[in-house]
């Protein structure tokens, strides 16, 4: 991939991020490993992994993605073009927000845009998580991870800890 291919295809998927950046995770994973080859799976899911890891916005896993493509210059390529849209987008609404807050126009886009946004995040998390389905051992582990957040309150850097730790005594 060229500079240029990472910039228009971030630059795309910024403009469509309704929702946060996991929003375009799945759509990211499609492009990139499946349509173009550019990258495996694993390499896909331990570049968001490395971006999820990192204190920051959640849209930071663009940084090592981008990396993985094209190097330095392809992680700030794939970052600022990434932003860029949405910025200017917000800009735009910024000065007119008064009085498009009030109007039914964006009542009605709101309602809409959330189980879209819903609905494109839960398409990431499928696309990241169904590789992992095939190994009895992630899986346990992401069950495991899972109830130790939402049962016990258990945070999730302490578990990504526990699983690293688990990972150096070869547990996996």
């Amino acid at each position: 991939m060229t500079l240029m291919d990472v910039a228009l295809l971030f630059a795309r998927l910024g403009a469509l991020s309704f929702g946060g950046g996991l929003s375009i995770l799945a759509e990211l994973q499609r492009e990139l490993v499946e349509t173009r080859g550019v990258l495996t799976q694993q390499q896909f899911a331990t570049a968001f992994a490395l971006g999820q890891a990192t204190p920051g916005p959640g849209v930071i896993y663009m940084v090592p993605i981008g990396y993985a493509i094209a190097g330095v210059p392809g992680a700030v390529v794939a970052l600022v073009s990434f932003l860029t849209l949405p910025l200017l987008l917000q800009l735009v609404v910024a000065g007119q927000w008064e009085r498009l807050v009030r109007s039914a126009w964006m009542r009605a886009a709101n309602r809409a845009l959330v189980p879209i946004s819903v609905g494109l995040v839960a398409s990431s998390l499928r696309s990241l998580g169904t590789p992992l389905l095939g190994d009895p051992v992630d899986t346990a582990g992401m069950i495991v991870a899972a109830v130790a957040m939402l049962r016990f309150g258990v945070s999730p850097p302490v578990v990504v800890l526990g699983a690293g730790a688990l990972g150096l005594l070869g547990l996996r």
